[in-house]
Order: structure tokens, then sequence, then C-alpha cells
């Protein structure tokens, strides 16, 4: 049974970058860029006003209130053709160009307008209000380095340098299989020692959230000839992923029928809890096949720990594990065993800013409803059996951590 770190580091030695496409920028929200974008403009390109107000001549707003000529208007998307001498103002717009003389721009609200004179009231300091050509950004410099996962702002640097097109990675993509006779489609009402079948939907999900282009195969049956239907389909991605059937029951036939088909299996069970029961291997052909357990918890907690950094490490991400973050323990955090746990938690701040970890009740590795209300995973250490109140506890942060809406489930942690 490895060590969690361990098997970590040996999925993601086995899990080796895809090529790269290129696509179009406004396509890029989540996508892993692959080179680096360089400005092809200096930014500003011109001395811009960063205010409503009028371009001056510091200098004359030595002994204030005084008054200017009004020159010219200057709306941004124009450029001006004449200067502002001693004793002139120009009347700009936010994100104009300040025309040639003029070093600092007055506030509007600081003004008052005259027919074609102002005073203004208060006096500026040359520069003020003035963001100076090329202050943001020179032509050449890197404004987007490869490694960055791309977001809305990431757009908006792409349409300023003029950087249409980005080279990306590729999307890994996935194959899910839920397996087990007990299992039944959501739709339907569970017989007699049937279950609904949530694993093969939430994997699905969780992959696409991490994003894989996903393909779900469906159930198999414990059977050797229904799994291996299945998987001989599955093993065409980039990714494998079958939940249950990977224990030491009788009908436990993943890992044999994975063997049969040539995966080459790494290891068979972590020190994790929950999530003992892991099995990781490596087709012929390069396929990353995960052996995930049958309890809809460990089944979503060992994708978070596991298959999310071997996504993100097959688009190319050069640190593909989520960082752990720490907060003060708002109530007793126990674990019984010496595997490593990773236990539902809610994290908020407090009055100060500073982070509070609750954990949340949960009746096992079978609760999903308890774990549906977390935003953290709360981790306890192989070498401790508790971790009292107003102790620091690192936690793994969900997707949901920092946006998650729903905080009346996770109990009456106030926030």
């Amino acid at each position: 049974m490895l060590a969690v770190d361990e098997a970590l580091s040996i999925v993601l030695q086995n899990a080796q970058p895809l090529e790269t496409e290129e696509i179009n920028f406004h396509a890029c929200v989540g996508r892993l860029l692959r080179e680096d974008v360089v400005a092809d403009i200096e930014m500003p390109p011109f001395p811009r006003s960063a205010v409503d107000g009028f371009a001056v001549r510091a200098v004359d707003l030595a002994h204030v209130p005084a008054r200017f000529k009004v020159v010219g208007e200057i709306p941004a998307g124009t450029f001006p053709d004449f200067r502002v001498g001693r004793g002139e103002a120009a009347q700009i717009m936010t994100g104009a160009p300040v025309p040639d003389g003029a070093d600092a721009v007055q506030m509007v609200e600081q003004s008052r307008l005259d027919g074609d004179h102002v005073e203004l009231f208060e006096a500026v300091q040359s520069g003020q209000n003035v963001a100076p050509r090329g202050s943001e950004v020179a032509r050449g410099d890197i404004v987007l380095r490869s490694g960055t996962r791309l977001d809305p702002p990431a757009v908006a640097v792409s349409a300023t340098v003029g950087k249409t097109r980005l080279v990306v990675g590729k999307r890994p993509s996935a194959s899910v299989i839920a397996t087990g006779d007990e299992l039944v489609h959501p739709s339907k009402l569970p017989g007699p020692g049937q279950i609904r079948n949530s694993n093969g939907f939430s994997l699905a999900a969780q992959c696409t959230q991490a994003g894989s282009s996903t393909h779900y195969l469906g159930v198999a049956k414990d059977t050797e000839s229904s799994l291996e239907e299945l998987i001989r389909q599955g093993l065409g991605d980039d990714l494998l992923l079958l939940s249950g059937g990977v224990s030491m029951g009788r009908f436990d036939l993943v890992e044999k029928v994975l063997e049969k088909l040539g995966v080459r299996l790494l290891f068979e069970a972590v020190a994790l809890k929950p999530g003992k029961p892991l099995v990781f291997g490596l087709s012929n052909d390069g396929t990353l096949v995960f052996g995930l357990p049958g309890n809809p918890v460990s089944t979503m907690v060992t994708f978070e720990l596991f298959v999310r950094a071997a996504i993100a490490r097959l688009e190319g991400a050069s640190h593909p594990v989520r960082p752990l973050l720490k907060a003060a323990l708002g109530a007793k955090l126990a674990n019984r065993g010496s595997r490593r746990a990773f236990l539902p938690g809610w994290v908020r701040s407090d009055e100060n800013g500073a982070l509070l970890a609750y954990p949340i009740a949960t009746r096992g590795s079978g609760d999903i409803v308890a774990f549906s209300k977390a935003n953290a995973l709360l981790i306890v250490p192989e070498d401790r059996d508790a971790i009292p109140t107003g102790d620091d506890v690192r936690f793994y942060p969900l997707d949901s951590f920092l946006h998650k809406e729903d905080q009346w489930q996770a109990g009456n942690h106030k926030s």
C-alpha cells in the first residue's frame, strides 16, 4: 500500500503532456497556454488620460484658482493636432491622448467651465492622472507566459496585443465506466438490493469540469465479458476511469480484466481515507487507467487528488497539483486508523479575514449528501488521530471553495 505522495508521483511520471493546438483567443477560457505571448506595441501607445478633465501644464496651476483658455477638446479615439501652451487647457476624456505641451490632467470635478475658458480650483503635480507611453508594457514584453491557465483577463490581454490565435494544450479525452450489477439508471426507482448510479455521472461531470472531453460509456456488469467490452472502448482515450470493482470481493474483476487487456498495473492500493482500493495502470498505447473505489465519496476524493492532476499534466501543466491551504480548526477533527484522511469540511473567513475550518458530520464514504456540502477537504496526517480545536489544519480547496453559495448546508457556522 503506497503513501499518497508516492502514488501521486507515479501518476504524474506517467502522464506525458499531449500535443498542442491553435485556437481562437475568445474561446481560450479554461485552456492551458503552451506559448509565451508578447506585446506587439507599447501600452499605452501614447500618454493617456486616466480621468475626464482638463489637460494642462502643471506649473500653471501653482496658484489656484487659476483661469485657462480652452484650446480644444480630445475625445477618446482621436489624436490632438494642437499643443497646450502657457495659460491654456484642453478638455480631455478618459483614455484619450494627452496633447503635446501638457503634462498633467485635472479632474473635471475640480473645474468650472465658462464659455471658452475654464477655472480650475486645485493644483496638480506633473504626471498626475496621466499614464505615460509604454508605462504598462513595452513592445516585446511577455504579457502571458506559457503554462498560464487562461481566464477572461487573458482574453482581454490577447485582444490588446492583437494575438487572435493561441497555442494551447490539447484537451485530454476521458472515458468513464461505472461497474456493478446493483446499479440502475437515476431515472428508475431502485428495487431490492439496487442503488441508483451516481458515480458514472459524477465522474463524467468531474472530468468535464477539470478540462477533458468526456465519454460516458455506461455501466459494466460484474462479468468479465461485460467489463472487457466497455474497457476496450475506453482504452482508445487518453484516460480511462472505472468506478467500483477494485476491492477484494468475488465480483471485483476490474484488475483481472485490465491485465488481460495488456494494462500494466503500477499500484493497487493507497494509504488514503477514503479511497484505499485505488488502482492505476498504463495501457500499451499509453492510456492512463484509474480503477477508483465504488463508494461515491471515495470516487470523488480520489478523482480530486489523482485524476485531476493527471488531466492538468496531460494538458502540459508544470505544476498540476492544487496547492494546499491552511486554516484554524473551529471544531475538533478526528480520524481513526493510520491512513492520511481527506475529510469534508467547510472553510470560511472570520470578521478579520482569518480562515476557519469546520468538519462536516458524515456517516462514511457512502454519504454523498454530506460531501456535497463541503467546499474543502480537511487533512489529518498519517501520524495523528485527531487535531484539536484551534490548531491549524491543512486543507485541499475544492472548486467550490471561493464561490459555493449554499452556505446554509454546511451547518450553523455563520459567515
